[in-house]
């Protein structure tokens, strides 16, 4: 994980950007809902079916968005997923997240979208818990972020300087 984020900070991946408060609101709402849709479309799929994979793809979906808006509340922007949970494992220990997992769920993605990976029920089950913990970890901070700043009247602010170099 220090690696990745070491070599995503010297490549230039990670970066500031300006923080949008509606852009962020916006990711987690979609977020929320497609998780909304997918809990109750998931209700009929039978165990045996490939579909598990489209359930695993919208959770993964969804848990990038939460990940990209609590990115954005922090000023932050990054090339790719790999170094979006990078910076969030090494700068937000609190959120406990587990790089492995998210490594791991990251290359199970990768292997549906790109080399045509179909998921069952068992392997699902296996990770839906991870994801449950994870999503509800962002939510929480989100929402607690996001009524910090409601409090603030402009919707844009600068990042915060130098907010992703080590200290």
């Amino acid at each position: 994980m220090q690696k990745t984020y070491q070599y995503c900070i010297s490549g230039g991946s990670i970066k500031e950007k300006v923080v949008d408060k509606e852009l962020i609101k916006s990711l987690k709402n979609v977020a929320e809902r497609g998780l909304v849709f997918i809990k109750s479309k998931s209700k009929d799929i039978a165990p045996e079916s490939t579909d598990w994979t489209f359930v695993f793809r919208d959770y993964y979906e969804s848990l990038r968005g939460l990940i990209e808006a609590y990115l954005l509340l922090e000023g932050i922007e990054a090339d790719n997923h790999q170094c979006k949970n990078a910076y969030l494992c090494i700068k937000h220990p609190e959120l406990v997240l587990d790089w492995e997992f998210l490594e791991t769920i990251r290359l199970k993605r990768n292997a549906i979208n790109y080399r045509g990976q179909l998921l069952k029920y068992d392997d699902w089950k296996m990770l839906k818990l991870k994801f449950d913990l994870h999503i509800n970890a962002l939510k929480k901070e989100l929402e607690e972020k996001l009524t910090n700043i409601e409090k603030e009247s402009n919707s844009t602010t600068s990042p915060k300087k130098d907010s992703f170099k080590k200290k």
